[in-house]
């Protein structure tokens, strides 16, 4: 339990900090993510609780410019939890009008309230209400994340100050979490060596992202993520480049898929059988639209469509194909498109370099995906590190028409 004084310094500190993270811009890919980290970890040795902390950078890549900052507040023993979380946000020109306030919370705030002033949608009004009461904070990054930032950071702060505290805390802030994960991923490579050359014991590391609003976190409720949560779908599109009253050749859709206990190739299983029930549903409704419309004079419909992997594909290439294949990825990877779509891009050209008749589904992971995190099922996660990675640079699926594809990465940035 905390006692009133602790949960007082808290709650303060977890205030004062999102609104000086969130003041400091730093959207993914520019010159401000690049810079908060130097700045982050500044600000942290100058912050009085943490003068015992050590504290420093991690570029991501030589050259990169962008650094993953991290702090270690020690107690006694090696245990080790680790708090982590990103800095990098995404855009602000949603916020229109307003965007010279999008990192300024407090102000934008303000301003927020005052466009919904004669608002009378339910919603609406409740937001007003809301943003009224004070207990409210907008801001670009706020949430998503640089109040799980702060929260951390508080918590860190009460842990430096407390006596005969047990462990030690391992604060990781990270860019790029909006693209490509490139921090999360320097960081995941540099934690071993971290452990080891400090004589951390790694027990736990917690996620700092919010998913729920339980209060200000003084009763210690732990949320639960339960298995079976449903994929998310992050896109959906065609594969044109512009408006046309023409049927799309192909289309394309990404999801994440949470693993608690599966190894990806069961989650890659699992998603395959989704997609055969689904296009086999989708087939029989055409069938009988068909039969209802023109009896026995109908079309001829396809019986079947196939379910292609990524790997398929490959397998059908030959060497001048795979070649052409790889300077395509090659390409793509040294330009700034995002990794749906890249990843939508390289596999479009191997369905057509592979030859193969539409229309067809073609499934595989968008990008390496995330291991089990249940590492205490042994035979699992051990089961799982020997699988080999995926040639595919990005994160993507879809289904196709006529000589078109379905591919999908199930498990990619869960």
């Amino acid at each position: 339990m905390m006692n009133s004084g602790a949960k007082s310094s808290l709650a303060g500190r977890t205030r004062r900090w999102p609104i000086a993270l969130t003041e400091r811009k730093s959207v993914t890919g520019t010159d401000g993510e690049a810079s908060f980290g130097p700045w982050l970890a500044d600000a942290l040795r100058h912050e009085t609780a943490f003068h015992r902390a050590e504290i420093w950078t991690i570029e991501v890549e030589p050259g990169d410019g962008r650094h993953c900052v991290a702090m270690l507040v020690r107690g006694a023993s090696h245990a080790t939890v680790v708090l982590t979380g990103h800095y990098g946000t995404v855009t602000t020109s949603d916020y229109g009008e307003l965007e010279d306030m999008a990192t300024r919370p407090q102000q934008l705030t303000q301003a927020l309230g005052k466009t919904l002033a004669v608002a009378e949608a339910p919603a609406a009004r409740q937001a007003r209400d809301d943003l009224a009461s004070g207990e409210f904070l907008t801001g670009r990054g706020l949430l998503d994340m640089k109040a799980g930032l702060a929260a951390g950071l508080a918590v860190c702060a009460a842990f430096a100050e407390s006596t005969n505290a047990a462990g030690n805390l391992l604060f990781i802030a990270v860019p790029d979490e909006e693209n490509n994960s490139a921090g999360a991923r320097k960081a995941t490579q540099a934690l071993p060596a971290i452990a080891g050359e400090r004589g951390l014991d790694i027990l736990a590391a917690i996620n700092l992202d919010a998913i729920a609003d339980d209060g200000d976190g003084s009763k210690g409720r732990v949320i639960a993520l339960v298995p079976g949560t449903p994929p998310s779908l992050l896109n959906i599109r065609d594969g044109k480049s512009g408006y046309d009253a023409t049927t799309p050749a192909t289309a394309f859709a990404s999801f994440n898929v949470l693993s608690y206990r599966r190894r990806p190739d069961e989650v890659l299983d699992r998603f395959d059988r989704l997609c055969a029930d689904a296009v086999s549903a989708c087939l029989a409704e055409l069938k009988q639209r068909r039969h209802s419309q023109h009896g026995s004079a109908a079309i001829d419909l396809v019986e079947t469509i196939p379910l292609h992997r990524y790997e398929a594909l490959l397998d059908r290439l030959d060497a001048e194909a795979r070649s052409r294949l790889g300077t395509v990825g090659a390409s793509l990877a040294a330009g700034d498109l995002p990794l749906p779509e890249q990843c939508r891009l390289v596999t479009e050209e191997a369905w057509r370099l592979s030859r193969l008749p539409g229309p067809a589904i073609v499934t595989g992971f968008g990008s390496i995906p995330y291991l089990p995190t249940n590492l205490l099922d042994r035979p699992a996660a051990a089961g799982c590190a020997r699988l080999p990675r995926t040639s595919q640079p990005a994160q993507t699926p879809a289904i196709a028409r006529r000589s078109a594809v379905r591919i999908t990465s199930p498990a990619s940035r869960i």
